[in-house]
């Protein structure tokens, strides 16, 4: 009997979710069928897991994104990301749980530094990246075993993607559209993103760009006239991964929603792609479906992602090293650990929950870069900086929903800052245009002591202005006119 395409499109639809470059994201609709089929594919990695049988409960799913040069292929991969005979083991490059809870419909994703200092079984004390070196013997079962027993976090199921694979997911999706607000570099990863003419906008990234794009540790921006190294590191590349994560979805949902054949055609190149847990099915899958099928990468509410809060550790044999920041770093393990609703907000929104973009329109060079660290200083979270037609008075705009947070970043602005709901308004809360009127960034009376943890994220759009970087190469396409689109 032939099932009606709507029934099997709204019954049926899946987020293929593993990590980007350490994520893999995709929406994907389909039959039972297929999917069981395509999940049959997946490559299995022997690990032992916590037991979870009920397709109804909470889960942990440990994502990791594997360094491995097994793969690495032409010249410039192998100038990026070395080659399989360089040595040094196969590495985990990204490490994330994703706590999803289908009774509650919801989804937590905490994402670990590299250079996050934990105890390793067998090892010792070690950056967390190195439980899955297999020079030393590691692999998937000694990082399941790292966060279970550091962390008191069971794991329920493992996923796994590659360079190649990362790569492969992406372009199977025809490229994924990320938002870039100004020229950007890095000679590390091979990132380079100079067009001439330069404007604000969405653009589409292939596998090897994209791959490049979340795995630059070492981002170089070129806003008000020089080149700005984002001085996050390791964290801000954790954001633009979480960032293209929701996008990768978002892409797969949107390209797979009104064609089935197109649907199937995204499962089949993107489902083999990755390794699992030998337990992982179909209704493991399902639970990341009911947590994530509505995820909006322009609304920074609708998926809830965070970095572990840490603070630089102390000089030791393993070099520049982090640790986990507390009381801030057992409030997330907590989360992960809980099989119900996260608590609610008695006291209105933390300056840790509003993501705000600063953009330059008072006429002073380098005042959105000063102000934003001011606003970071505070607790707030950092979503970029950028510049705009100069104004007289200042506006602080907000996307919809979100006119509480507008209000608390307005009391920090010493008492200018005009309020207007924006629409237009992607991967930030709030965006503050800085008028000739601003002074500086001024906490009210009773500002609770900064608290902020969360890793700042990559920026997203205003009034798109021309910037044209040195080296800038050809003409950049137009960005669409909405920003909403990208």
């Amino acid at each position: 009997m032939t099932r009606s395409f709507p029934r099997v499109l709204l019954g049926r639809f899946a987020v293929a979710l593993a990590v980007s470059l350490p994520l893999v994201l995709g929406g994907v609709v389909f039959v039972n069928a297929f999917i069981d089929r395509k999940i049959g594919e997946i490559p299995r990695v022997k690990v032992k897991t916590a037991e979870n049988t009920d397709p109804g409960q909470p889960a942990n799913f440990l994502l990791i994104g594997s360094d491995t040069r097994a793969q690495v292929q032409t010249p410039e991969e192998r100038a990026a990301f070395g080659d399989a005979g360089a040595g040094g083991g196969q590495r985990s490059d990204t490490l994330m749980v994703i706590h999803v809870d289908p009774a509650q419909k919801t989804g937590f994703l905490v994402s670990f530094p590299r250079d996050l200092a934990v105890n390793v079984p067998g090892l010792g004390q070690q950056k967390i990246n190195a439980a899955f070196n297999t020079d030393s013997g590691g692999g998937p079962q000694r990082v399941v075993d790292t966060i279970q027993q550091d962390f008191n976090v069971p794991i329920h199921h493992y996923i796994e993607v590659d360079f190649q694979s990362f790569k492969g997911i992406v372009d199977a999706m025809g490229g994924v559209p990320v938002y870039i607000d100004a020229p950007s570099r890095d000679a590390h990863s091979g990132f380079e993103f100079i067009p001439f003419n330069f404007h604000p906008g969405c653009y589409t990234l292939d596998g090897s760009t994209a791959l490049n794009y979340v795995r630059s540790r070492g981002m170089e921006q070129y806003i008000d006239g020089r080149w700005q190294t984002d001085p996050r590191g390791d964290l801000g590349r954790i954001d633009r991964q979480q960032t293209f994560m929701k996008r990768l979805a978002t892409e797969a949902f949107r390209k797979s929603v009104n064609s089935l054949t197109t649907a199937l055609d995204i499962a089949d190149q993107t489902i083999p792609k990755l390794k699992a847990d030998q337990a992982l099915n179909s209704d493991d899958i399902k639970k990341l479906i009911t947590s994530f099928r509505r995820v909006d990468p322009n609304d920074p509410n609708s998926l809830e992602m965070v970095t572990f809060p840490t603070v630089p550790g102390p000089s030791s044999r393993l070099g520049d090293i982090l640790e986990a920041k507390q009381p801030d770093a057992e409030a997330v393990l907590a989360r992960l650990r809980q099989f119900g609703p996260a608590p609610t907000q008695q006291n209105g929104p933390k300056p840790s929950e509003i993501r705000v973009r600063v953009f330059n329109g008072s006429g002073q060079s380098g005042q959105a870069s000063k102000t934003g660290t001011e606003l970071q200083q505070q607790g707030f979270v950092s979503a970029g900086v950028g510049n705009q037609p100069r104004v007289s008075a200042t506006q602080v705009h907000y996307r919809t929903g979100s006119l509480d947070k507008a209000r608390v970043v307005q009391s920090y602005l010493g008492g200018v800052g005009r309020l207007g709901e924006d629409k237009s308004i992607v991967q930030a809360d709030v965006a503050v245009i800085l008028g000739q009127d601003f002074k500086a960034v001024t906490p009210p009376p009773n500002a609770a002591p900064p608290d902020s943890t969360a890793a700042p994220a990559p920026s997203a759009p205003a009034a798109p202005a021309t910037s044209t970087a040195p080296g800038a190469k050809g003409k950049a396409p137009a960005p669409p006119p909405d920003p909403t689109q990208c």
